[in-house]
């Protein structure tokens, strides 16, 4: 059996010897079923001892120990002792095969026979034959079970073949796919099949050679008598290949009557000539055939017409598309106008253009097209031109259970799994410095291992804004985690509501500098999210008063054309500021509300590398007023009280934050307070303050039109 082998392989030597090391070494893919990746939790005495083997491996194989270089590509190829990198390990494993270790050639084939290029399989099955010659039976034995499928593969299309010419179709069908493959060529050999499987009744036989004398022929399509006879028989055969036919008789019929303007039937013929895979397909035609149509008031085949066009890829068949499009979206076609909302709000075109791309795509967005929504909640982090929409029911509160206990466990379920998921990375990323040249390597587990260790972002705050402090603050360096200054909420665009405390100290200075960016569009502050914006001003309530906190609110003013993108960035909108009056709002003990923000998980805690978010309830305004003191006609209705049975409430980083109801009927997020102060963040159980928005709207109204000027930078 390995005399035979020999032979086969010598063979395929003398073919593949000029192109198999067309690449050294070859790339590897990241994450597939072939590879294992080497354990990342491996012991430590383990890790010790594989670190130890590898180190003789490498001492020996630099002495010219051929069998210690092979040694040494296995601690490479399956990281033990070393980093685990598979083009290093290849190479090891040529030299020990070009120097005829047995070992090293036998490690090179199975390696290479587990890359999807056939080239590297044919050359990886050169290598276990290798083996096998030099003394290896374990690689004789792999050697001849690889030649033993080849050779049961050809026995069993030997026997196909004769089962095919003797009238089995089935036989014939499986040929016919065998053969084929994915470039479809007719080549004789197939052409013989297809012949057998026609003869003995396939009419997918006689369909494909039917299509080859198509392609063959020449005249009108109606007139290629020899395609037409092979469409018949597989028509008479099987109904589904009747169609063909039928439409290329009809074809004739269908012109003339579009001629004499039938519009019906030029939009049947430009149908006929638009599908992709026919043989009358004529991008050119259809666009033709449909695009009349279209001017002819038949809107509903203008994007038909329009994506015809945009087959020709030139600047006059583009113009032309979108007037068609136009054309559909002037009739109330929805879709037509969102692919001409989205063509005209390409980066690449003018001002003017995207302006108007996004009128329409804000007006398909309003009738409820809830995707087209979502990409224009994104695209605001990252077009200027891109208008800034409110929140509206798809950001609705996150399903909570009413009970508050069962509420404190969901939430510490949650940041468990949460800082478990931020501790899992499952692949292995190395790059090793072999013989002066740097060689990368990812392996990753499969898929169906890691799925579960992935936690999506709820996005239920796209107008959640973060102020941001400088890496430096005068002779300080500011540590990342520290930079989290407060919370905010995007009101419109340019205007970020936040607390007075946040942007001003006890004697009303500034406690801005010029490197404080507002950020939005974040989850993990930590992270390269979002947009920055540089601050132009800020101002603070007038009667705003920092022992006691009240009018705790303030507004700052960014820059919204001068943003600096980074690697992702979330959804962007602006939150409704309560639109109600003060005596219209109904503020009752027990009612639901929210708040959002990146602060302090506990007191003396650490800062949140991620969103958070805590349910609330208010508390009665009579006890909030018995506490915060907060009476008289200048301080009545000024603050709100909330809290929760888990004391979950805001805390130190959270400041500036909203408070939020989504009790409006509708479910619209709605801004009816700005986190101001607490106590302990919680520990003492007592319910944090929030700066009543309803009390101040008239000034927030006014900083917004101009009315009253903001304090630059």
């Amino acid at each position: 059996m390995v005399k035979g082998i020999a032979i086969v392989v010598g063979a395929l030597l003398a073919l593949a010897a000029a192109s198999v090391r067309a690449q050294v070494p070859h790339e590897y893919p990241s994450g597939t079923l072939a590879w294992t990746r080497a354990d990342p939790d491996k012991p430590v005495e383990l890790d010790a001892r594989e670190a130890a083997e590898a180190a003789q491996a490498e001492i020996a194989c630099n002495a010219g120990d051929l069998a210690g270089c092979a040694a040494l590509g296995r601690a490479f190829r399956d990281g033990a002792g070393r980093p685990q990198n598979r083009p290093v390990a290849e190479l090891l494993f040529r030299q020990a095969c070009d120097g005829a270790e047995a070992t090293g050639c036998f490690a090179l084939g199975a390696q290479l026979r587990k890359l999807e290029d056939p080239d590297a399989q044919d050359e990886g099955l050169i290598m276990l034959q290798r083996s096998c010659t030099l003394g290896s039976a374990e690689a004789c034995e792999a050697a001849a079970a690889i030649i033993s499928a080849v050779n049961a593969r050809a026995d069993e299309r030997r026997q196909l073949e004769g089962e095919c010419r003797a009238g089995l179709t089935e036989s014939c069908k499986r040929l016919l796919f065998e053969h084929i493959g994915e470039e479809g060529e007719l080549t004789p050999e197939v052409r013989d099949v297809l012949d057998d499987g026609c003869r003995t009744g396939s009419a997918q036989s006689c369909q494909r050679l039917g299509e080859a004398a198509f392609i063959e022929g020449s005249g009108s399509p109606e007139n290629r008598i020899a395609a037409l006879t092979l469409f018949d028989r597989a028509c008479e055969r099987d109904s589904f290949y009747c169609f063909l036919p039928t439409q290329i008789r009809a074809r004739p019929t269908l012109a003339e009557n579009c001629e004499r303007g039938v519009m019906a039937d030029c939009i049947a013929l430009g149908q006929l000539y638009s599908a992709e895979f026919s043989l009358l397909y004529s991008p050119a035609e259809a666009m033709m055939l449909l695009g009349k149509a279209c001017e002819a008031g038949e809107t509903e085949v203008c994007r038909d017409a329009a994506s015809m066009a945009l087959y020709q890829i030139s600047p006059p068949a583009e113009t032309r598309a979108e007037e068609w499009y136009a054309t559909g979206c002037a009739d109330g076609i929805e879709a037509d106008c969102v692919v001409l909302g989205r063509r005209l709000t390409d980066e690449t075109r003018p001002s003017a253009e995207r302006t108007r791309g996004y009128a329409l795509l804000a007006g398909v967005c309003e009738i409820g097209f809830g995707k087209v929504c979502d990409d224009l909640y994104q695209r605001a982090g990252t077009d200027p031109e891109a208008p800034l929409l409110i929140a509206d029911n798809r950001f609705g509160p996150p399903t909570a259970p009413t009970d508050g206990a069962e509420e404190a466990r969901r939430v510490a379920a949650a940041l468990a799994e949460e800082a478990a998921a931020a501790q899992f990375d499952p692949c292995t990323r190395t790059a090793v410095t072999f013989r002066g040249v740097v060689y990368l390597d990812t392996i990753c587990d499969p898929v169906e291992r890691i799925v579960i260790g992935y936690r999506l972002r709820p996005g239920q705050a796209p107008w959640q804004a973060l102020l941001w402090r400088p890496a430096r603050m005068g002779e300080l360096d500011v540590a990342p985690g520290k930079r989290v200054a407060c919370g905010g909420s995007l009101i419109a665009s340019g205007w970020i509501l936040t607390a007075a405390h946040c942007i001003v100290d006890k004697n009303r200075k500034s406690t801005l500098e010029r490197g404080h960016r507002i950020r939005l569009g974040v989850y993990n502050p930590q992270a390269d999210e979002g947009v920055s914006y540089p601050i132009l001003g800020a101002i603070a309530h007038p009667r705003y008063h920092e022992k006691s906190r009240a009018f705790d609110i303030a507004l700052i003013r960014y820059d919204p054309r001068a943003g600096k993108k980074g690697a992702a960035t979330n959804s962007i909108a602006r939150i409704r500021i309560d639109p109600l009056p003060l005596d219209e709002r109904e503020i009752k003990d027990g009612m639901p509300v929210y708040t959002y923000g990146w602060g302090l998980t506990s007191y003396r805690g650490q800062s949140s590398d991620h969103l958070r978010g805590a349910r609330m309830q208010l508390e009665d305004p009579e006890v909030c007023t018995d506490r915060t003191e907060f009476r008289g006609r200048l301080l009545q209705d000024a603050v709100l009280c909330a809290g929760a049975p888990d004391k979950s409430q805001a805390c130190d980083g959270d400041s500036g934050g909203p408070l939020i109801t989504y009790g409006d009927g509708r479910n619209i997020p709605t801004v009816i307070g700005v986190v101001s102060a607490g106590e302990k963040c919680g520990s003492t159980g007592v319910p944090s303050r929030y700066t009543r928005v309803a009390k101040v709207r008239s000034w927030i109204d006014d900083v917004l039109a101009g009315r009253l000027s903001v304090p630059r930078l």
